[in-house]
């Protein structure tokens, strides 16, 4: 018999303390952008400054659950890089992976998309699964609990949130922002990838 951890023993195990994962079939989203109940006291969930530092989610090898290909985040920066963190039972998650089709029918391949799954329970058949039945072609890969840590660590804790909708956006120099929690629209992402 296997034993998998609690999403709440792995947030513990990977450093986040006190997050909740309320809200992971739907809650509303605040005036902000962010999700009602779900964001920790320490993540202001907005437009971070722009980081050059990066860790280990940035060099990290990773594998996608769709071809088997390995890559890094790193190097895929010939190009603008919007890295989102998800778990499969996630509502929020769902809708906004349903909007990146819309975002990359407006951007074509100027920009990649990771699908980063931080729920340790979830496995690649699970998430591939996931990808396929809902037609989203993008890259998806399983966080390994030193990803996950590096990603609160340096952007916060609710990069292991999920129903709080993470996502980063990497420019070609490495250039990093924690872009607003919540739904972001097509709209919405073209202007933050525009900036790089």
């Amino acid at each position: 018999m296997t034993i998998r951890p609690t999403r709440r023993a792995f947030l513990r195990l990977a450093g986040v303390g006190g997050v909740g994962i309320a809200g992971c079939l739907g809650g509303g989203q605040t005036d902000s952008g962010g999700m009602a109940g779900d964001q920790p006291a320490d993540d202001t969930g907005g437009n971070d400054a722009d980081t050059g530092a990066n860790g280990d989610w940035y060099t990290t090898e990773l594998t996608d659950v769709r071809s088997g290909e390995t890559f890094t985040i790193e190097g895929l920066t010939d190009r603008p890089v919007l890295v989102e963190t998800f778990a499969v039972w996630c509502s929020n998650c769902l809708s906004q992976q349903k909007e990146m089709i819309n975002f990359h029918e407006a951007v074509g391949d100027d920009v990649v998309t990771v699908a980063l799954d931080i729920d340790p329970n979830e496995d690649a058949e699970k998430v591939r699964e996931h990808a396929e039945r809902h037609g989203f072609d993008w890259r998806y890969a399983l966080s390994p609990a030193s990803v996950t840590k590096s990603l609160t660590d340096e952007f916060g804790s609710s990069m292991a949130s999920a129903p709080t909708v993470p996502m980063l956006r990497v420019c070609p120099d490495g250039t990093t922002t924690r872009i607003k929690n919540g739904f972001k629209s097509t709209d919405y992402l073209r202007e933050q990838v525009d900036e790089c």
